[in-house]
């Protein structure tokens, strides 16, 4: 090890005295005389110095020692600063719909809804009145789901597993599409020249929500989520085989009850102040 300009002196020094007394049992008395043995309190105080000089030397170049961190320590701020940028976008979307969602008691009116010539609240909505949606009123709603599940199994599935997820919800997405397409044509609540018009309008109106509300934003969130998770674990470096492989998927998840109702009330705010305000003059053409 390197020797600091104290310890160095003071290693050869000590070294110097220890092989002195390990080779001198004798010293010479006078010039040519006899030699006698050394006495007892010289060879004590020679290896006491040499003792003393020997340990402040190794005190010297003997390392510093660190308290050791533990594993979940070793998380520095670069990987914080990861995982806040993954959560950032995510957190905003679900935020603003979570306080969108506060903002209104359930079944009251939004503040700011589109609103027809006689008061009445334009929802894009071709269902009658009564008629249970079967996609968006049943248990079929969860298959718009299956890319957050996909999503979520991104670490312990094959890569083909979440594009195919992907593509269980998008035919839901373009199923209620067509669906809410041939409701306009088949039902009472539009007539007129422009039904079709109507039609393609509510058709539009249906995809674009279920792109926003069932695709993209719950997915890209437990994307993150899961990236976050992920990210934190090799950070710690925690042995992630058994039960800790699948904590990503766990907490992705477990996110999905959280982030739906949220995100699906920022996609029909989205949906309100952008392309339901733009069609809106078309619908009420086209109303009976």
């Amino acid at each position: 090890p390197r020797l600091s300009f104290v310890a160095r002196p003071a290693a050869k020094y000590a070294l110097s005295l220890h092989s002195k007394l390990a080779k001198a049992s004798i010293r010479p008395i006078g010039n040519g005389g006899p030699k006698s043995p050394l006495t007892d309190s010289r060879v004590t105080m020679i290896r006491r110095r040499t003792l003393l000089l020997l340990a402040t030397a190794e005190a010297l170049v003997a390392p510093v020692t660190r308290r050791t961190t533990t594993k979940l320590h070793a998380i520095d701020a670069v990987v914080l600063e990861q995982c806040a940028g993954y959560a950032a976008i995510p957190t905003c979307f679900v935020g603003t719909g979570a306080f969108l969602l506060g903002r209104e008691p359930e079944g009251t009116k939004l503040e700011g809804a589109l609103l027809g010539n006689n008061g009445e609240v334009l929802t894009n909505d071709p269902v009658e009145e009564g008629e249970v949606d079967i996609y968006r009123d049943t248990a079929l709603r969860y298959a718009g789901y299956a890319n957050e599940v996909g999503e979520a199994f991104a670490p312990l599935t094959p890569g083909w597993c979440v594009p195919f997820s992907y593509a269980v919800a998008i035919t839901y997405v373009i199923a209620d599409t067509i669906d809410k397409t041939k409701k306009v044509l088949d039902g009472t609540k539009y007539a007129g020249d422009n039904i079709n018009t109507c039609a393609a309008i509510e058709g539009v109106d249906a995809l674009i929500w279920q792109l926003a509300a069932s695709v993209a934003l719950p997915g890209y969130t437990i994307h993150q989520l899961v990236a976050i998770v992920v990210a934190l674990l090799d950070a710690s470096g925690v042995d992630q085989s058994g039960v800790i492989s699948a904590l990503p998927t766990a907490c992705g998840l477990a996110m999905i009850p959280f982030i739906v109702k949220p995100l699906d009330e920022l996609a029909e705010v989205a949906m309100d102040v952008t392309f339901r305000k733009v069609s809106a003059p078309y619908l009420e053409s086209c109303e009976v």
